[in-house]
This record gives structure tokens, C-alpha cells and sequence, in this order.
């Protein structure tokens, strides 16, 4: 079990004028509620750090508090079926430690090197298997929390809508302090990959919303390719070797990052680099997803340290989710999306796009996939020039085509396109947040955006 000394609390003025005033590394709930009650002390905006893996504005605290939960990163109590803990460990260490108690996490989610508060408060993507939910966050069956004005109160399956509430909350109704999360016996699953063309992929169509497999695509416009990995439980599989799955890891997103942004230094003429990076993404997905990882388990992938090998290695991107039964189309839209913005720009992503399917999901008031089943897209660049006038320009494509943000992981999504997604739910839950929150306490400039 995880007995990692918590780090000792500081609370330092911000060297950056449009930072944080003050920053603050909890290692205890009491220290959480003095800074929600000592309102002269650590102004508002309140905003809750994990692992900073988010990649917009929304854990911003400009002329605020920043507090550091990273430091609460204790196991508490491991059961049959739940494992309680703090909200500042990362997923990676809590797989570990629940693989040598022959346990897993439920779900094959991305961004591994999240915190389990950042993954129960904010959405994220998964491979999801039929039967399974489609975020990390549903498998949440108790929540303790501090509330904005400093009161503490648990959050239990008693009380589905405020859990529900609370899930994907983006600590906007209080501060979560400890989580209880269901957890399973280590299961295997298989492991099968194909490709197939734009044209041929979209020719699924109508099957697209009610696939088993957990589906990870690997889009590749300008190759007009598409690299599928399909996840089945299979009760005989081999769980995987933990090696396999770090390795495929950090050739996607450490390796090939690496490389596409040496070439881009090296090779400043873009019609010599592109296709010479194409064919390294097609080579690293052939050879890893064909040669080395045939099965798996969860306990296995979300384990160990692999995004740390990349650690030099930097891309950036943003999320966006579509309703499955719309894929087929809104997947050839967008391979012509990409080819007409680089004939008209010059600018085009140098990483393959990622995608996933996510299985309809209700547990959360905020869930992207609460209407239906969805596919994300994800657009990955190494490059800096350019990017931001891409992603405003995708973000356009994205609501042209009912595209469901992510408060975590979209850029530039506007107030009409959060509307039009959330909907009703959006209004119930700001709602809540004024009851809760009355005096804005927690909410940023980016997120009073959308719930003003």
C-alpha cells in the first residue's frame, strides 16, 4: 500500500502577475478549509491542481488561490470491491498498487498520468468495452467534500443526483478530499488491430453506435488511413506484459512526438517533412500495435511510470466528442477538413489524430456521452505556429457538426456551442453551483464563461 509522506504546506505569493496570488500545497483536509474560509488571505478564485493535466484554462486561478492537492496522494483502505483514497494520487501509482492486491480500475482510460481527483472532477476518454461506462468518474461511489463556505458533507450512491452532480464537477461545487472508487478483479482482454481507408471506415455507419469492442482509432488524414485497436474481454487472455504496453506508449506519444518535432527543425521545407512523418506514424503503429501488444489488462496498461520516459517530449491538443451515429460522416468531414485547411494555411497537424469511443454514460450530470454513445477526435501537433488559429477554426468544424466539448481538454468552445451540447443540464447544474457557491468562490474567468 502507498505510504507516501505527504509534502509539507506552503502558501508563497505568485511570481507571475497573471497567476495565482497565492499557491498553496495541502496535505490535509483541515488545511483545504482554511483556505476556503480565510477569504483576505487566499482570495478567490479557489481553483483545485491534480497533475496539471488539463489543457485548457479551467484550473486557472488569475489574481486567486491555486491549491495544490498533489501532496494528498495516500491509499486509505483497499476492500474486495472499493479502494478509498486522496485525490492528488496518480492513476499510474494507484494501478500499481492495486495490481499487487490482484485488483484494477475499471475502464481503459487515457491521460494515465492524471490524478484520481483531476479523473472523478473532470471528463476524460476511454476505450470503452460494451457493458462498461463511459468515464472514469462513474466507477465514484462515495465523495467526501468541502463545500465553498467551508462545510464538510459525503456524497454517497444514497444520493445519486448530487452524486451525479458532483461527478465532472470540475471543483465548481467544492473541493473533493477523498474518493471511494469500485474496483474489480485484474481481467484480460485481446487485443486486435486493423486499418482501413476514410471511405471504407465510414462504410460501418449505422454499426458505429452499437459496437462491443472498446475502439481506439489513430487518424491519419493525408494518408487517408485509419489504424483501429479493438479491445474484447476474453477470460483466457493473457493479462499482457507491462514492458509491451510502456513500450507502445512512449513510441506514440514520446517517440514519435520527439521525432516529428526533430524533423520540423531539421526539415523546414513542409513538403519534404509531413509525408516523412506520415510514415513514421505508419510505421509505429504497424509495429507496435501488430508485433507487441496482442492482449492486455487494465491493471497492466494503467500502471508504472511510461509517460515519465517522454518527459522531454511535448505535444498539444484539443477534444472534441460526436454523436456515433453521425460518425461515418462527420470522420470523412473531417479528413477533407484537414486537406482544405492545409491548402489554404500551410499549417497541419504533424501527429496522427486520436480518437475513442465512449459508451452512452448518465452517471454524470456534465457527461459529454449523456445523450448517446460518442466518438472524440482529437487533433495532435508538436508545432506552436499556427496551432491556435487551427483550433479555433476546428473548434467552428466541431460545432457545425453537434460537437460535444470537453471543459478540460476543448479549446475554444463558445458559450453557444456549451449551450447547445449541455442544454437543459447545463442550466440545472449553474443552478446548483449559485446555491452552493453564491459568491463565486470557485469559479474562474474560464468558466464563468459558461455559468455566469
Amino acid at each position: 500500500m502507498n505510504t507516501a509522506v505527504a509534502r509539507r504546506r506552503t502558501a508563497t505569493p505568485s511570481a507571475s502577475a497573471s497567476g495565482p496570488a497565492v499557491s498553496v500545497q495541502a496535505t490535509a483536509p483541515s488545511e483545504i478549509l482554511q483556505v476556503l474560509r480565510d477569504w483576505k488571505r487566499y482570495p478567490a478564485p479557489i481553483r483545485p491542481l491534480g497533475s496539471g493535466s488539463s489543457t485548457t484554462r479551467c484550473i486557472t486561478a488569475n489574481g486567486g488561490t491555486q491549491l495544490d492537492l498533489s501532496g494528498m496522494n495516500r491509499v486509505l483502505k483497499i476492500d474486495d470491491d472499493t479502494v478509498t483514497v486522496q485525490p492528488g494520487i496518480a492513476l499510474p501509482e494507484l494501478a500499481e498498487t492495486l495490481g499487487e492486491e490482484g485488483l484494477e480500475l475499471i475502464g481503459g482510460f487515457d491521460l494515465a498520468n492524471r490524478s484520481v481527483g483531476g479523473a472523478v472532477c473532470g471528463a476524460g476518454l476511454e476505450a470503452s468495452i460494451a457493458g462498461d461506462v463511459g468515464q472514469f468518474a462513474a466507477h465514484v461511489v462515495q465523495l467526501k467534500v468541502l463545500s465553498p463556505t467551508g462545510k464538510k458533507f459525503v456524497v454517497t450512491g444514497k444520493t445519486k443526483s448530487l452524486l451525479a452532480l458532483m461527478r465532472l464537477s470540475y471543483g465548481l461545487l467544492g473541493i473533493v478530499y477523498e474518493v471511494t472508487l469500485r474496483v474489480r478483479p485484474v481481467r484480460g482482454f485481446a487485443v486486435q488491430s486493423a486499418k482501413a481507408s476514410f471511405k471504407d471506415f465510414a462504410k460501418l455507419g449505422e454499426r458505429l453506435p452499437t459496437a462491443t469492442a472498446g475502439m481506439k482509432l489513430y487518424l491519419l488524414p493525408f494518408r487517408d488511413r485509419i489504424y483501429f485497436e479493438l479491445r474484447r474481454p476474453a477470460a483466457d487472455a493473457d493479462p499482457g506484459k507491462k514492458f509491451a504496453w510502456r513500450f507502445k506508449d512512449w513510441a506514440v506519444y514520446s517517440a514519435l512526438p520527439e521525432a516529428a518535432r526533430s524533423l520540423g527543425l531539421a526539415l523546414p521545407i513542409r513538403q519534404l517533412r509531413y509525408p516523412l512523418i506520415d510514415s513514421l506514424s505508419e510505421v509505429a503503429q504497424s509495429l507496435v500495435n501488430n508485433a507487441l501488444v496482442r492482449s492486455g489488462s487494465n491493471a497492466v496498461e494503467q500502471s508504472g511510470r511510461y509517460r515519465m520516459l517522454g518527459s522531454k517530449s511535448r505535444f498539444t491538443y484539443t477534444t472534441w466528442a460526436f454523436p456515433a451515429s453521425e460518425f461515418a460522416n462527420t470522420v470523412l468531414a473531417y479528413k477533407l477538413f484537414c486537406k482544405e485547411y492545409y491548402a489554404r494555411t500551410g499549417f497541419r497537424c504533424d501527429m496522427p489524430a486520436v480518437s475513442f469511443r465512449l459508451n452512452r454514460d448518465r452517471s454524470a450530470l456534465l457527461s459529454p456521452s449523456f445523450d448517446s454513445s460518442v466518438f472524440t477526435i482529437s487533433p495532435l501537433s508538436t508545432q506552436a505556429d499556427g496551432w491556435d488559429d487551427f483550433v479555433f477554426d476546428f473548434a467552428e468544424f466541431a460545432a457545425s457538426h453537434h460537437g460535444i466539448p470537453f471543459f478540460n481538454q476543448t479549446k475554444n468552445a463558445t458559450p453557444d456551442a456549451v449551450t447547445k451540447a449541455f442544454g437543459n443540464r447545463l442550466a440545472f447544474f449553474n443552478k446548483v453551483r449559485r446555491e452552493l457557491d453564491p459568491d463565486d468562490r470557485l469559479l474562474n474567468q474560464y468558466f464563468g464563461m459558461y455559468f455566469s
